[in-house]
């Protein structure tokens, strides 16, 4: 597959790095420095130049790209590119646009006035996962698939979860009628695929796929203290904290926004009809004790600033919030949150990363979500007629080692997977496993060769 990549920032060289594994990756940027960045590390041919200036493009195969990636951090010069890219002859175009009221105007004129083909804003993607996520507290990271009928969630075991010292063969249907299914464990860094004779332990991180139904019982199965979040704290009034405040309001009574920038806390005042907004900083102890923060379930910091939101959420641990959760655009921070006290991390770059690798993994491949500290991702695939995956009960299909089938969504009903299933042509099927097993997977669902 032919795709080029304009723009070498986090998303930019991160999909390059992805794609460049199984594909023909051209990368067009136009700051030199970040370019000699990815040509060092990555095996992409590397263009120097504005991906909006028809004589760079042009320079690259856009006539017979399969996909064009637009994630510069302008975007109209992302709208440009896809546009001029459509012109050309190219077959997909992928475009990355954060101006909320500029990306309803292309929805609404695309395939008019403009050529793109889907639109990926970041921050959307973030305060929608964050909503998720608060739905389903405890829960480190979320996904969910099947229109959100199937729900992926990750947990840490606490010494004092009934999960603690439990053996896998014992969670069986008879004594949890609300049904769910373990697919892997993380232990001292190490992913695995568990047995039923594998032994739960206290630190393990479980990844769990459940129908939306089971998870009520089992988020209280977990950890018998859970709750309802009723107070949040969002400091940061930009696109996700707004998003996010409206989206909160509409489901529950107390939502308060902190901004120290006099004109977002006076724009948000005005654009939220529920939530409470406060101009200040959340990384002062004083503008957080007059929040409430001793009281409040959540605290969600989502500024620009990826230090502000570190700072203030240590604070507000330490002042009493229960849960505190934090985006970040810097990969490093992915990886220290365990040992400061941070409860959950999302970086909106890389879930844009995962939404347009839906597109790219190819054909079958309808949802695809990657993990922090994990070399794994799950997938939503639909099988083809004839393809491999339908031709007899699981049991007996040479499923790759390195993955594992964790439900099927049949007739609007959840089934989670057992030896005796049998897939059917058109279900969606949720796979999870390591990036190296994704082609060999994909193999199992396709009749035909693939690119």
């Amino acid at each position: 597959m032919r795709i080029i990549i304009v723009g070498a920032g986090v998303i930019g060289s991160n999909l390059a790095k992805e794609l460049s594994r199984d594909h023909e990756v051209y990368l067009v940027e136009a700051d030199k420095a970040a370019a000699a960045k990815v040509e060092e590390k990555l095996d992409v041919k590397v263009v120097i130049g504005n991906g909006s200036d028809p004589s760079v493009l042009t320079s690259v195969p856009i006539h017979n790209a399969d996909l064009v990636i637009a994630v510069t951090t302008s975007d109209e010069t992302n709208v440009v590119v896809c546009s001029l890219a459509g012109a050309y002859g190219a077959k997909y175009k992928v475009a990355r646009v954060r101006n909320a009221s500029l990306a309803r105007a292309l929805e609404k004129y695309r395939g008019k006035a403009f050529d793109i083909d889907e639109i990926i804003n970041p921050e959307e993607l973030a305060a929608k996962m964050i909503l998720h996520g608060l739905k389903t507290p405890g829960a480190r990271e979320v996904a969910d698939f099947a229109n959100g009928k199937i729900l992926f969630r990750v947990f840490d075991i606490e010494a004092k979860s009934p999960l603690d010292g439990m053996k896998l063969a014992s969670l069986q249907e008879e004594e949890f009628p609300w049904p769910f299914l373990i697919v892997a464990v993380m232990r001292n860094h190490e992913v695995f695929f568990p047995k039923g004779d594998a032994v739960l332990q206290a630190e393990d991180r479980i990844y769990v796929l459940l129908p939306q139904q089971s998870a009520g019982e089992f988020l209280t199965f977990v950890d018998p203290d859970v709750r309802k979040y009723k107070k949040v704290v969002i400091y940061g009034a930009g696109q996700v904290g707004l998003k996010l405040a409206a989206l909160l309001s509409s489901e529950m009574d107390d939502v308060l926004l902190l901004d120290e920038h006099p004109d977002k806390a006076e724009t948000a005042a005005a654009s939220l009809e529920k939530a409470r907004v406060i101009q200040g900083s959340a990384c002062e102890s004083d503008i957080l004790r007059e929040s409430g923060i001793e009281t409040a379930d959540a605290f969600i910091a989502v500024t620009n600033a990826d230090h502000l939101n570190l700072v203030s959420a240590v604070l507000a641990k330490k002042m009493g919030a229960k849960t505190v959760l934090i985006t970040t655009t810097a990969p490093d921070f992915m990886a220290v949150v365990d040992c400061m006290n941070i409860d959950a991390v999302i970086n909106p770059r890389f879930l844009a990363v995962d939404q347009i690798l839906r597109f790219v993994r190819g054909k079958g491949i309808s949802a695809v979500s990657s993990f922090s500290e994990c070399d794994a991702e799950a997938l939503e695939l639909v099988p083809e007629e004839g393809s491999e995956i339908t031709q007899g009960p699981l049991k007996k299909i040479g499923f790759p080692k390195d993955a594992i089938i964790g439900a099927v969504f049949r007739n609007n009903e959840v089934i989670l997977a057992h030896g005796e299933l049998t897939i059917q042509t058109g279900e969606k099927v949720i796979v999870f496993c390591r990036e190296a097993a994704v082609q060999k997977v994909r193999k199992l669902f396709n009749k035909r060769q693939l690119f």
